[in-house]
């Protein structure tokens, strides 16, 4: 079990690091993440035969893709196979979502994972060896005519990857009574003596706002309105259940605050006064102001930030 504590990262000592050895501090960023993965890997081999499921969440912006990708190879390494599974393929098709008093579809809701239809793929893929899992398409709203043909021995690792992953709906099945719980996000923050000047939840907001606009072509406004929806949804559905993981991975890079600063004062400084979000925009923007920007070049292209940023 994990507890709610949260780091407090000095930001003048930070900036002083970036200024003395921006290298060492890349380096030292990028170890201290992977090193709490690979505890994780360990204490999963160590209990290999009576355990072959990871369950994997996170909330939005947590770096859920990269840690599955490296939970994989760390295991590879090991002499592990591993099939990563997503909860998105498992979906229930779109119209079954309810819709809010603002006309749109609430797309947050657990229930919509259909974790009766993953036991049984899970069940059937253990007990056959192989077995035929769905794939959804997000842009039909349902699932595709198209599977993934699974294959499965004693010596393979299944990691199952979504929001809803710790969630009791799947975790209170009898199938995953043993499985390794891993929850995903960030777990400190940035103080300037005494004053918060970064939050977890704001860290996440600046990933998303620039992921949202290199990789899905939306604009910091829309990612700025669907931010209040996005967190409710996690308030409700995803952090109750956080406490009960097994290990907590604090996905926090030390520089990510240097390598975004010069991106997303970019992006933010066409959101005019009279959008709604403005105050919002500008608390972020003071806090990026704390940073100094950094080469981009220095950062390794095997980096989790590459969820967010694009690499030279």
């Amino acid at each position: 079990m994990v507890t709610d504590y949260k780091e407090h990262i000095d930001l003048e000592q930070i900036n002083f690091r970036a200024a003395e050895n921006i290298q060492k501090l890349i380096e030292d960023s990028e170890e201290r993440y992977l090193r709490q993965i690979r505890e994780t890997v360990l204490a999963f081999c160590s209990a290999i035969d009576r355990n072959k499921l990871i369950l994997l969440a996170g909330p939005s912006s947590s770096g859920k893709t990269t840690t599955s990708y490296i939970l994989q190879k760390e295991l590879n390494d090991r002499g592990v196979k591993t099939i990563p599974i997503s909860l998105d393929d498992f979906y229930k098709p779109r119209e079954a979502a309810p819709v809010l008093p603002d006309g749109t579809q609430n797309l947050e809701l657990p229930e919509l994972v259909d974790t009766d239809y993953l036991e049984e793929c899970l069940k059937e893929l253990q007990k056959r060896g192989s077995f035929s899992f769905p794939i959804f398409d997000f842009v039909k709203g349902r699932r595709s005519d198209k599977v993934r043909e699974l294959q499965f021995d004693e010596h393979t690792a299944i990691i199952i990857e979504g929001l809803h992953a710790l969630n009791p709906l799947i975790t209170g099945k009898g199938l995953f009574q043993n499985a390794l719980k891993l929850y995903i996000s960030i777990k400190s923050e940035y103080y300037l003596k005494n004053r918060r000047v970064l939050s977890t939840r704001e860290m996440r907001l600046v990933r998303r706002l620039i992921r949202d606009y290199n990789f899905r072509g939306c604009s910091p406004e829309d990612t700025l309105s669907m931010w209040k929806n996005v967190v409710d949804g996690e308030d409700q559905f995803i952090r109750p259940y956080r406490t009960g993981a097994d290990f907590w991975i604090d996905s926090l890079h030390l520089y990510e605050p240097l390598a975004y600063h010069q991106e997303f004062l970019k992006l933010i400084e066409g959101i005019e006064k009279q959008n709604p979000y403005y105050s919002l925009a500008e608390r972020l923007r003071a806090a990026m102001d704390c940073f100094p920007q950094m080469d981009l070049g220095l950062i390794p292209k095997d980096s989790m930030l590459r969820e967010f940023i694009i690499l030279p």
